[in-house]
């Protein structure tokens, strides 16, 4: 299980733009794409290496009506993806 209290970064690397219509990560040396849904886009914004994954979590409790247990899965899953990607450290 991910440390909640970690505070992830971003790869400065990485590139957030609009796409076709949605929000995608761009990885141009690996030539990789990540599309975001509203959640993912969210969670990506926050990673400032400030915030630890439960401040995430906490704030978005505010933005989304879902509970807890899941907002906690689905940002873990997310971070977890990421992080195997080597878009965040």
């Amino acid at each position: 299980m991910l440390d909640m209290d970690y505070c992830f970064s971003k790869n400065e690397q990485i590139i957030c733009k609009e796409l076709e219509g949605s929000s995608v990560l761009i990885d141009p040396y690996r030539r990789t794409l990540v599309r975001l849904n509203e959640t993912g886009l969210e969670v990506w914004g926050r990673l400032d290496g400030k915030r630890s994954v439960m401040a995430i979590v906490e704030e978005l409790k505010e933005i989304f009506e879902i509970d807890e247990k899941s907002l906690v899965r689905d940002v873990v899953g997310f971070l977890d993806d990421l992080t195997r990607r080597e878009i965040v450290s």
